[in-house]
């Protein structure tokens, strides 16, 4: 079974200090350089993967990015890369025509509130971003962490997103120590903006969550099979970033690695962990539903393929060249 996306962390360091996330907390230690990831994106593309997610920590702090992005589109992958904006506006020029699937973090509709959640004043530059973004061939998606506290302060969002013909994401808030931070109500809610034109919503998140997560002994996460997670020092993270038990080093053979015993051993295991029980990161899941045969399958394609009709047909967007 071959991975689809490859999570490229190529920065731990943060300038924001948001609430629900922990890694600015952690010591960031080094970036990714520009030899590692260029061999380990060819490697991972003959591996299978089409997408690749540059990320972090803000992932715009890593001087090298738009060469990140130049090499992952020779060959041919589709990039992602999601920003808080604190740096967009200074780096947009470097970065024009070079992501595919761009998300602006934007976590209310008044600055008090989302610069609260953020830890920095970032609500106006996520603003100037946008109109910065679609200036030189960008489309940002608007992608909004919902919590229990935050979830009355969309309509808003919602609104700009259709001012500016943009998607909204809707993202449930995770816990990495499994059990939902999200209340039911909140999530109905959310199911009920996710109705509106230009709202995207993943429902098998949602039905994943309300069926307990993930369960060790009938285990439906796919991180293994789905994900390469590949860290700033030039590791390989199993089974993967938020539950990081075993590392391997990679010195130019990513291909090597992905049949090696160890991450064998991983893809035996995964779901199967004793973390697993209960777990539900939407960032492994996502995948995940991609490898399911099942009712998680159905809900996650019909959002996908909603997303794509609104943005490329409907808000006339371009489509990834790669």
């Amino acid at each position: 079974m071959k991975p689809i996306l490859l999570h490229y962390y190529i920065t731990l360091r943060c300038n924001a200090r948001c609430s629900f996330c922990t890694i600015w907390q952690d010591e960031p230690g080094q970036d990714a350089n520009l030899s590692d990831v260029t061999s380990n994106l060819s490697h991972a593309r003959k591996s299978g993967c089409r997408f690749v997610d540059f990320t972090g920590g803000e992932p715009l702090l890593n001087k090298d990015l738009p060469e990140f992005l130049r090499q992952a589109k020779r060959l041919g992958f589709i990039t992602s890369v999601t920003t808080n904006c604190l740096l967009f506006p200074e780096r947009v020029k470097e970065l024009a025509g070079l992501i595919d699937l761009l998300h602006f973090s934007l976590d209310a509709d008044t600055p008090e509130m989302h610069d609260a959640i953020r830890g920095r004043r970032s609500f106006h530059l996520v603003l100037e971003s946008i109109d910065l973004a679609l200036k030189n061939r960008l489309a940002p998606d608007l992608l909004v962490t919902y919590t229990d506290e935050n979830i009355a302060a969309l309509e808003g969002v919602i609104r700009l997103g259709r001012e500016k013909k943009l998607m909204i994401i809707l993202d449930p808030v995770f816990a990495v120590a499994s059990q939902d931070r999200v209340s039911p109500q909140t999530h109905a809610q959310a199911i009920e903006y996710s109705k509106q034109k230009g709202v995207y919503l993943n429902r098998a998140l949602i039905t994943l969550r309300n069926g307990g997560g993930n369960h060790a002994a009938s285990p439906l996460c796919k991180a293994v099979d789905a994900t390469i997670v590949i860290m700033p020092d030039n590791r390989l993270a199993l089974p993967c970033f938020h539950h990081r038990q075993e590392f391997v080093e990679l010195h130019g053979d990513l291909d090597r690695v992905l049949t090696s015993q160890m991450r064998s051993d991983a893809r035996g295991m995964q779901g199967r962990y004793p973390f697993c029980e209960g777990c539900h990161i939407n960032c492994y899941f996502d995948p995940s539903f991609s490898y399911m045969r099942n009712r998680l399958f159905v809900q996650s394609m019909a959002a996908k393929l909603g997303y794509a009709w609104r943005k490329h047909v409907v808000f006339h967007r371009p489509l990834p060249l790669s």
